[in-house]
């Protein structure tokens, strides 16, 4: 495990101590939560942040992981420093507007919160395009220190997550993720998706970590082909494609 940390610090700094700010505050608005009892949509306020939290810093100790093998340093450089700064803004406004007892997404009843809406959608998109360019400049990366199946699986997470993380515009253009009722019904425990109806949140979920999913299916089961990469990456895919269609559809998961 330390040696895994010592590879993440290596390949950005800025990204590695982003990422356990955010594991910090993760256990920081955790015990937050034990004494303030207020609610929104039904959970506890400070459920919301306490996801962004771990997501953000999973998502931060992710990609130095990837960027070892990226030989373009000053792209690089800008990459990990605007994400940093994308991920410290979304965190801070969630974080602030649930102190405030106020959702964070969707929320147009002033103009304050529109704005801190709005301004998370221009930051988040900024990003998620920035990372798309990372994936799809990837493919200018040679198989020399890597091996085929686990560059593709790079290649192919990176795009993916860009790809359905951009689902949250079809969420914010609703100003819900809940289809065929309100948000705020019953959901599962923690994730609180809901169980009467569709939830765009489960396949922007899926997405968005097949960042790591991908990848760690070439480590797992250590194929070495790209071919194998490939098929994995297009099942996932599907897979993600069926749940979105199935929530537009007003279906549950469960």
């Amino acid at each position: 495990m330390k040696n895994l940390f010592t590879r993440i610090k290596i390949g950005s700094p800025a990204l590695y101590y982003c990422g356990l700010g955010h594991l910090i505050l993760f256990l920081l608005m955790l015990l937050i939560a034990l004494f303030d009892h207020r609610q929104l949509m039904g959970i506890n306020l400070w459920i919301k942040p306490i996801k962004f939290a771990i997501s953000i810093a999973i998502y931060c100790l992710t990609w130095p992981l990837f960027l070892q093998y990226f030989p373009f340093e000053r792209l690089k450089k800008y990459f990990a420093n605007f994400t940093v700064f994308a991920m410290c803004f979304e965190m801070i406004a969630i974080a602030t507007q649930a102190a405030r007892g106020e959702l964070s997404h969707y929320n147009i009843t002033s103009t304050y919160n529109a704005l801190v809406f709005g301004t998370m959608g221009i930051v988040i998109v900024s990003q998620t395009l920035f990372a798309l360019l990372i994936g799809l400049t990837f493919f200018k990366v040679k198989a020399v220190a890597i091996n085929p199946a686990l560059l593709w699986s790079i290649r192919l997470g990176i795009i993916m997550t860009a790809v359905f993380a951009m689902e949250g515009g079809i969420m914010a253009s609703r100003l819900a993720h809940t289809v065929g009722a309100a948000d705020g019904g019953v959901g599962i425990p923690l994730l609180n998706w809901s169980k009467v109806a569709g939830d765009l949140r489960i396949a922007h979920f899926m997405g968005l970590h097949a960042l790591q999913v991908v990848p760690l299916f070439v480590w797992l089961t250590k194929v070495k082909t790209a071919r194998s990469a490939v098929l994995f990456s297009v099942i996932y895919f599907f897979l993600i494609s069926f749940l979105f269609y199935n929530a537009l559809m007003g279906n549950p998961l469960l």
